[in-house]
């Protein structure tokens, strides 16, 4: 009997974990195996969980028709870099003497989780002669200069940013996640525009189970007020500035309540800063992400305005998925800013604009008309255009295209 091609796979994180990268494997992955049950489908992640670092995964398993290998990622600070990085390299080790043992190997795709991630698919691939995928979900070191973590120029980003070329100019094929992150490489890389390829994460919409009566809604809002939702990472990336701007100018507002659900570097610096009335809730668990949205009435987006080329806020995609009109503030060249206004499905506003913030949410308010018309185009715009299930048939075609030509790299 002929050997199963063996894709493999490498995520620092995967389910249970609701990291989105985490969430975008655990989706995608099962999703290939069944369109193409005739591979072997193989995630090599780290065995720490990424909410509670002090649970401990299971070295081996199976999720979906898809096979779980865990290492050793120890727990790291998400804010010191030299303890990350020192996390990092230890996953690097452990990840490619996990993969030296698997008989064969025809294929590997890595994330930017973590951010070396594609120098150890470049090991593994070399080791077993066959082709490797670059999926850039955050571009290095170009995100971390964004952000004020090193200098574009310095001899650090130089050389992470040539390092990061080379393995870009070393990988079968590069795939961003975002379509200006896409035209960012192909200008500070050199890299031709067939070899980077954007396939957009996507979300499953049967994960948005909505609950009746909804038990979010009735413990956190029972009068029913007007809901302007934050919901996911609260990291770096995500400035809270104009948002609490506008929560504080609509406090005197009895009708409006601003939610704001979730963890990251910046949730103590919120919690100092939390309006009156506003509430601060921790995450909650991915079955009732579909009950968390429903409860909402305006969804809210923040990104720092130099990311719009470097990264891509993963939710999007489920807010779009549960109707929900989105307020974006962030940069304009954004393709959330592009979706959002050209769908009909949100409004923009820029970083540093709490009155047009302001000014966004109490029409939706108070026209409930436009709220429903914004709903309804989100969920056409997703429908059309980000079910995964779409971007799993597009990793199929692509890894097919791959493993179909000679093997190395």
């Amino acid at each position: 009997m002929a050997r199963r091609p063996h894709i493999l796979f490498l995520n620092e994180f995967y389910h249970p974990d609701i990291c989105a990268s985490a969430v975008v494997a655990a989706d995608h992955l099962p999703k290939i195996a069944r369109m193409r049950p005739d591979w072997q489908v193989t995630v090599i992640a780290g065995d720490r969980s990424w909410i509670d670092p002090t649970v401990v995964y299971p070295a081996a398993g199976e999720h979906e028709g898809v096979g779980v290998i865990r290492v050793n990622r120890p727990a790291v600070s998400r804010t010191n870099l030299i303890r990350r990085a020192l996390g990092f390299a230890a996953f690097q080790r452990s990840a490619v003497r996990a993969a030296r043992v698997l008989e064969a190997v025809d294929l590997v795709v890595a994330t930017t989780a973590p951010p070396q991630g594609a120098e150890i698919a470049r090991r593994i691939a070399g080791a077993h002669q066959c082709p490797f995928v670059y999926k850039v979900l955050d571009l290095y070191p170009d995100l971390a200069a964004a952000l004020g973590k090193t200098r574009e120029g310095s001899l650090l980003y130089r050389r992470w940013l040539a390092a990061d070329t080379r393995v870009m100019r070393a990988a079968a094929r590069v795939v961003s996640i975002a379509e200006r992150m896409t035209e960012r490489i192909q200008t500070t890389r050199g890299l031709a525009v067939e070899k980077v390829t954007t396939i957009h994460d996507g979300f499953d919409a049967s994960k948005l189970s909505v609950a009746t009566p909804n038990a979010f809604a009735r413990a956190h809002n029972p009068s029913g007020r007007f809901v302007v939702q934050y919901a996911g990472n609260m990291g770096l990336s995500h400035p809270f500035e104009t948002i609490l701007d506008a929560a504080r100018r609509l406090a005197p507002d009895a009708d409006v309540l601003f939610q704001f659900i979730g963890d990251g570097p910046q949730r103590g610096q919120l919690a100092s800063h939390l309006p009156e009335g506003a509430q601060l809730l921790p995450y909650q668990p991915a079955e009732r992400l579909g009950d968390v949205l429903a409860a909402a009435d305006v969804c809210l987006i923040s990104q720092h305005d130099a990311m719009y080329d470097k990264a891509l806020p993963y939710k999007i995609y489920a807010i779009l998925a549960s109707g929900r009109p989105t307020v974006f503030v962030g940069n304009k060249k954004s393709e959330i800013a592009e979706w959002l206004i050209a769908g009909g499905a949100g409004r923009h506003v820029r970083q540093g604009e709490p009155d047009l913030l302001v000014e966004a949410i109490t029409r939706y308010r108070d026209r409930p008309d436009e709220r429903e018309t914004g709903g309804a185009a989100a969920r056409q715009l997703f429908a059309a255009r980000f079910d995964s299930e779409l971007s799993a048939r597009k990793w199929v075609a692509l890894i097919e295209e791959l493993i179909s030509g000679p093997r190395g790299v």
